[in-house]
């Protein structure tokens, strides 16, 4: 099923991944050569529950999730060497 709704706008490079969410499976819109948008869903044992409205918003919040993430981590992994005298 395809949806008319405005899809989020991403670059194919840009495109943001399958993600886990607690127990579900977060699959975020796709779009095909023809340029159709299929809504990103929610999945869970044979569940799926579909985000046509709100699948760009919790890509978005997700990916700045992962930043957030990401920045700490180098931020308070130890460096790779001692710059020491």
């Amino acid at each position: 099923m395809t949806s008319t709704s405005q899809p989020c706008a991403f670059a194919p490079s840009e495109r943001d991944p399958v993600a886990r969410i607690g127990e579900w499976l977060f699959v975020p819109d796709s779009r095909n050569a023809a340029g159709d948008v299929r809504p990103g869903y929610l999945s869970r044992t044979g569940e799926r529950v579909s985000l046509p409205h709100t699948s760009c918003l919790l890509a978005d919040f997700l990916r700045k999730i992962h930043r957030l993430e990401s920045d700490l981590a180098m931020r308070i992994s130890p460096p790779l060497f001692s710059v020491e005298p």
